[in-house]
């Protein structure tokens, strides 16, 4: 699996004002200097999520971004010698290490293949995935929300693995949670010594399930089948729980992938960005 498509139209409106130029996806969070010295530097989560892709194979990127803040996305991650020199000429030993961080992403950066889709108005995380299908085409590909926050991608290779192995039209990544107000839900079941999804709900009133959705999928190409023969459903939005539903109607084979007490946090709200901050910059700090 080499492509991904990544989402950041979003409004964010529950994180604004920083939002009304600024999408979710480029709030800081704290990560490691790349001398492991010094102290943590601060890097748009974007910029996290784009490297631990890119450091677990994927090659082929399709960011999905909103008219509005598509230029701040776009500055920031196109390759910068005239800042990279200015840099140089301070000559301070505190600068050298940024240096290094943004050398080493342009780099990354120039050897994958990018796409822009633009968004004028979100209408929900399934139509924003709609968007992508001429970019992934007959492949299999790597859903993941830009306003996600993982302390740790040790578990993709085994998302895929189970993904490809089993042949499966969709794998979920599920968590379970007390509170799942505001969450989509799934429930399945071990068939054929693989959990199986049954249902899904997308922030259901009444939930039938523990089982909490995380914004990264692994899918074959036929979810943008599915989408596109599928109501609008939570909010007046397409929504990519719709899209499962339709796949699991048809019969296709839909896994969950357990991601147990693994850290995660969706940074749309001030509560959650507050508690992503303050993981990342405890990681940062005890990978040193």
């Amino acid at each position: 699996m080499k492509s991904a498509v990544i989402t950041t139209g979003g409004l964010g409106t529950r994180v604004l004002t920083f939002t009304k130029t600024n999408p979710k996806a480029m709030l800081p969070l704290y990560d490691v200097s790349p001398d492991n010295l010094s102290e943590p530097h601060l890097r748009p989560l974007l910029e996290i999520v784009f490297e631990n892709l890119y450091d677990n194979g994927f090659r082929k990127f399709c960011f999905i971004v909103g008219t509005k803040t598509k230029s701040s996305i776009l500055n920031h991650l196109t390759p910068d010698p005239k800042f990279i020199s200015l840099l140089k000429k301070r000559n301070s030993s505190v600068d050298k290490r940024f240096i290094l961080t943004l050398n080493r992403i342009y780099k990354k950066f120039d050897n994958s293949e990018i796409h822009w889709i633009s968004q004028s108005t979100p209408m929900g995380f399934g139509h924003a995935l709609l968007s992508a299908q001429k970019f992934i085409k007959n492949e299999s590909f790597l859903l993941h929300a830009g306003d996600t926050y993982i302390e740790n991608y040790a578990f993709l290779p085994k998302l895929i693995k189970l993904h490809e192995k089993n042949h499966a039209s969709g794998t979920l990544v599920l968590q379970q949670k007390n509170d799942v107000k505001g969450y989509g839900l799934a429930q399945f079941k071990k068939i054929n010594n693989v959990n199986q999804v049954t249902s899904v709900q997308e922030k259901p009133k009444l939930p039938k399930s523990k089982q909490v959705i995380l914004p990264i999928y692994a899918f074959k190409p036929e979810i943008f089948d599915a989408l596109n023969k599928t109501s609008k459903g939570y909010n007046n939005e397409l929504q990519v729980t719709d899209g499962i539903t339709t796949l699991l109607n048809w019969n296709k084979k839909i896994l969950a992938f357990n991601f147990n007490k693994n850290k995660w946090f969706d940074i749309g709200t001030p509560k959650n960005y507050y508690n992503a901050f303050n993981l990342s910059y405890r990681k940062a700090i005890r990978t040193k």
